[in-house]
């Protein structure tokens, strides 16, 4: 297994329990980390919740098998003492995320890999905490929910070594992540950029009066969503020039939408009056209000799991 058999998860947080469930289900020693022991045992069974509805979904075997691979420690220290990759799920700064990285460098095995699953900051920065192997470090950023989604965001940082980034994907591709390595770093990496462009439209368009915030929500999974489950924006738009391709469209189409880009949002500090439509209209929709947040996460996990067999499965 990538060389691996045991692994730290250090923050036991939603991001931390879902790397417990995935790692525990493909068959590692999983330690999980957090400060308290209230914690652990909230993570804990949360981490049972994933494992079960893994296997119960047909995408696991023997849960109580993975479960019975899941340690706990409020130690920081014995967390990744004996551990051969770290996954650090810490809150997202840059202050608290160095001062776990300097501690998990100075006790941790010399070729133990230390990953970060932050959401946006840079390695570069937070490998500078890491005085004795700086090039073990690196970002691997999953996607929520981190026990379903496959892609995981690969960032090295500028002393992170090949060899680090190397035993990283093969970790990743054995428990069926699909991960993908920036050339490259910028803060929010690939996939939280293009999220967060879309996102700040869907809420100007909100906030202008141009649709409610159920029909953009509509819009975004009868249309372009759809396509985006199988393909990307380069193959979509590749497809939608025709016989001519993405050159054609480019060349000959695509300068028309020139004009619609100079009448979309372009703040950088979200609104006010953005933010209050965006929480009274999700707190109006049908389905928000007749169901609890758990039954919403059981909605969305379900149909996860059969797009998942349809699209990932075997690919």
């Amino acid at each position: 297994m990538s060389g691996v058999d045991r692994i730290a998860c250090v923050g036991a947080g939603l991001v931390g329990q879902g790397w417990a469930a995935i790692f525990a289900l493909r068959g590692y020693t999983v330690i999980l980390e957090d400060l308290n022991e209230e914690k652990l045992d909230e993570a804990v069974a949360r981490v049972e919740t994933h494992v079960r509805f893994l296997t119960e979904a047909g995408l696991g075997e023997d849960a109580d098998a993975a479960m019975g691979r899941v340690e706990t420690t409020t130690s920081l220290a014995e967390a990744v003492a004996d551990a051969d990759h770290v996954q650090e799920s810490a809150f997202e700064s840059y202050a608290v995320k160095k001062a776990v990285f300097a501690e998990m460098d100075a006790v941790a095995p010399g070729d133990a890999v230390l990953a970060s699953s932050t959401s946006g900051l840079l390695m570069t920065e937070i490998q500078k905490a890491a005085r004795r192997h700086p090039e073990r470090c690196i970002v691997a950023h999953p996607w929520n929910p981190s026990h379903l989604v496959p892609l995981v965001e690969l960032s090295p940082g500028e002393l992170t070594s090949e060899e680090t980034t190397r035993r990283t994907i093969a970790l990743m591709e054995s428990i069926g992540k699909m991960p993908v390595v920036l050339r490259k770093e910028v803060p929010g990496f690939i996939a939280n950029r293009l999220s967060v462009a879309l996102w700040r439209e869907a809420l100007d368009l909100v906030d202008r009066g141009v649709a409610s915030v159920e029909d953009v929500d509509k819009a975004v999974r009868a249309g372009p969503g759809i396509r985006w489950a199988i393909m990307g924006p380069y193959l979509t738009y590749h497809l939608g020039g025709g016989r001519g391709g993405i050159e054609y469209l480019l060349r000959h189409i695509g300068g028309s939408k020139a004009s619609w880009l100079e009448t979309m949002a372009s703040w950088t500090e979200m609104p006010e009056s953005a933010m209050e439509k965006a929480v009274e209209g999700v707190a109006g929709m049908e389905m928000v209000r007749e169901r609890s947040m758990e039954e919403l996460e059981r909605w969305r996990d379900e149909r996860l799991v059969q797009l998942l067999k349809l699209l990932w499965q075997g690919a």
